[in-house]
């Protein structure tokens, strides 16, 4: 994290006004006017207070109601609640099955989703084995290398996951790493049919990563958990044992918090 010298230095000042006036607006859920904003906002000039809330109104994060002339928070704020809920609700459930599965198999154990096509790390418990993989919080390039984001892919709808893969670019980060959208889309059929991914020193030589996605009720992939460590610990009958495993984990995930019939798990394959 920046230091707070730093963060203080390069703020946005009229960022810092939108939110005093949010949270002016967060304390008064009945509604506040222009002119009761003028008041409680005294530091901030009249005509950036107006601007604020035409451009919050504009993106409808604000509403203003005609007769009155309050303003109050919008629907868009609903929105991000629930996403940002969602994202919470993912990492308060999964975190006791990573550290379960951290505590038996001794690797590093990630909770990941796909947000617009980029790879997102939610949460992560390093192993505990003295030789262990450091591993970056957040990546964006290795979302057609991940074995995580992959079986994410291979669960999505073909139009949504053809979406996706056709803003690739293709890198050789390794000698095993796929390349060509045609031996990818294979990849992924590969997956769908065992239920979890490999990725198989795709990312970085001398590592592995094994991972099995989280569903919701329709049997949409709303994350993925992995398992990634030395090849040298992770290969062989391992590769399976803990793909299997890891599938177990996942599908009980999803059916305990999500209503998920693993039956439907078809319903979605890329394809159908």
């Amino acid at each position: 994290m920046e230091s707070k010298e730093k963060l203080l230095k390069n703020r946005v000042p009229m960022i810092v006004k939108t939110f005093d006036i949010i949270e002016r607006l967060r304390e008064h859920p009945d509604g506040l006017t222009y002119m009761d904003l003028i008041e409680r906002n005294p530091e901030i000039p009249r005509i950036s207070i107006y601007r604020i809330l035409c451009s919050l109104e504009i993106l409808r994060y604000l509403e203003k109601d005609a007769v009155t002339g309050k303003y109050c928070l919008g629907a868009k704020f609903i929105e991000l609640g629930r996403v940002t809920e969602s994202r919470q609700d993912i990492i308060r459930i999964a975190r006791p099955f990573l550290e379960d599965l951290c505590q038996k198999y001794g690797e590093n154990v990630n909770l990941v989703k796909l947000v617009d096509g980029e790879y997102v790390r939610l949460d992560q418990i390093e192993g505990t084995h003295p030789l262990r993989v450091i591993e970056m919080t957040s990546r964006y390039d290795d979302v057609y290398s991940s074995a995580a984001t992959k079986v994410i892919l291979a669960c999505l709808p073909q139009d949504e996951c053809r979406q996706v893969v056709d803003e690739f670019q293709f890198k050789k980060l390794t000698p095993t790493t796929i390349t060509s959208k045609r031996a990818f889309y294979k990849e992924l059929e590969t997956l769908r049919e065992k239920g979890f991914g490999v990725d198989d020193e795709e990312n970085l030589l001398g590592v592995r990563c094994i991972g099995a996605p989280i569903r919701d009720h329709d049997g949409y992939p709303i994350a993925a958990i992995s398992v990634s460590g030395p090849s040298s610990r992770i290969e062989g009958a391992t590769i399976e044992e803990i793909g299997r495993h890891l599938v177990e984990v996942t599908d009980s995930i999803s059916r305990r918090f999500f209503a998920y019939e693993p039956e439907n798990r078809e319903a979605l394959a890329v394809g159908k």
